[in-house]
């Protein structure tokens, strides 16, 4: 089954907790533990450049076109856009710029979360600055201190050495993170820094308070950090806490100011570290801003606004923000469409609730779109939850390939044009149809 696949690296990406960090890893699954989140700040309105609220400045055809959509993907998936970073701060402007083109009052809405898993820092030597995550459980901090490999970190990398006043530089493998830190911390270690053994960032927890900094990086850059470490030159960790909250941004497009939302479309444009994140999920996104743009192109549609969410990989928490935001604004909507992953493929899968999830397939089965229902595996998730919480009627279009995502190799270069055709056809027919209930009330 072609969901099974895609279940393996929802559910799996990272063992976090008590796990070994041999077993190979990129990224916690998007949604995880995403149930107990607590979004702490407020939602504030930090842009509103629209200039003409309610009337339409769109060009184009008023359907669905994927060209314009890889367009789009071709812009964000530049760079990685992890939640309170830059990349994260340049997405959100580009997409508001693309909204507001289209003439929808925009804002970009910050919010704030408690229990990032990206927290982002960086390790210095020899003046080249690497980027660096902050293990769950590390207090942070700055340290400075002469670099030193200390393999595995087991008693046989460390031999016996004294390390006092040191950064050891570990291989990830065969150990969990909480040996590695306590065999260092137990030699005089003032810093950890584990080096990923595949490609890609990696994202782990201590499962304890530890009392010095501890941080994974990337294969690649750590390259350049382990030759540092054997030649006992001088690294710096400048890593952020783990406790507290973060701070992300959310995108939100509607037809005029404090209009309300009867109909939402949605996705994050959000990453995980070290991915470009071409299909997850910049396609969803790009999906997301051409709907917006089709939909605008002959006229904005009362009820129907636009949303794009940060912070999902750190456990749906932009999705969460916008939900409490439209509480305390009156009546939530009636439904909310999720596009997550739409661009590589040969058919729409879709979840949800149920009676939503046959209307689609009905729609799918008129527009000629191959369509199959799916289901979610334990563990794992997307924004469709933060609304189905909340009791809004939701559903989730996706493609079926997951097989690079939250990795370096998701780019632009595999997106298939037909697929994000495909997705954003069938979305475009059922917001349609969405919209006409609307109208009759």
């Amino acid at each position: 089954m072609r969901w099974l696949t895609a279940a393996g690296f929802l559910a799996g990406f990272v063992a976090l907790a008590g796990c070994s960090d041999v077993t190979p890893a990129a990224a916690p699954a998007a949604g995880a533990e995403s149930a107990s989140a607590t979004v702490t700040g407020k939602t504030v309105t930090t842009s509103t450049p629209a200039t003409r609220s309610g009337t339409s400045a769109a060009s184009g055809p008023a359907e669905h076109d994927g060209q314009r959509a890889l367009a789009h993907i071709q812009e964000l998936a530049k760079t990685p856009r992890v939640a309170g970073t830059p990349g994260e701060e340049r997405a959100a402007e580009y997409i508001r710029d693309q909204f507001v083109a289209d003439g929808y009052d925009v804002e970009i809405a910050d919010f704030e979360y408690d229990g990032d898993r990206f927290r982002a820092g960086s390790v210095t030597a020899g003046g080249q600055v690497s980027e660096v995550l902050t293990l769950a459980g590390s207090p942070g901090g700055k340290r400075s201190g002469p670099g030193v490999y200390v393999g595995l970190g087991d008693k046989p990398g460390i031999a016996g050495r004294d390390l006092t006043g040191k950064i050891a530089v570990a291989d990830r493998g065969t150990l969990q993170f909480i040996e590695k830190y306590q065999n260092v911390s137990d030699a005089g270690a003032v810093g950890l820094v584990v080096v990923n053994n595949q490609a890609g960032s990696f994202s782990g927890n201590l499962q304890t308070l530890t009392k010095i900094p501890v941080v994974g990086m990337s294969q690649e850059d750590g390259r350049a950090i382990l030759a540092a470490a054997k030649q006992g030159l001088e690294l710096t960790i400048d890593a952020p806490p783990t406790v507290g909250t973060s701070k992300a941004k959310n995108v939100i497009a509607r037809p005029a100011k404090d209009a309300r939302c009867r109909v939402v479309v949605g996705g994050h444009y959000d990453t995980v570290p070290s991915a470009p994140g071409a299909n997850d999920n910049a396609s969803g996104t790009a999906n997301v801003l051409e709907l917006a743009r089709a939909f605008a192109a002959d006229g904005l549609d009362k009820g129907l606004c636009f949303a794009a969410f940060s912070a999902e990989e750190s456990g749906l928490y932009g999705s969460a923000a916008f939900v409490q935001q439209l509480k305390k604004e009156g009546p939530l909507p009636q439904t909310f469409i999720n596009l997550d992953v739409t661009g590589i493929g040969d058919q729409a899968e879709v979840i949800g609730d149920d009676a939503l999830v046959q209307e689609v397939l009905g729609v799918a089965r008129d527009l000629n779109v191959p369509a199959a229902k799916s289901s979610l595996p334990a563990n794992s998730g997307s924004d469709h939850q933060s609304f189905q919480n909340a009791g809004v009627q939701s559903v989730w279009l996706f493609s079926g390939e997951f097989d690079t995502i939250h990795s370096p190799l998701d780019v632009t270069g595999d997106i298939q044009v037909d697929e994000l055709d495909r997705l954003g056809d069938l979305a475009y027919a059922e917001i349609t149809k969405l919209l006409a209930r609307v109208a009759r009330g």
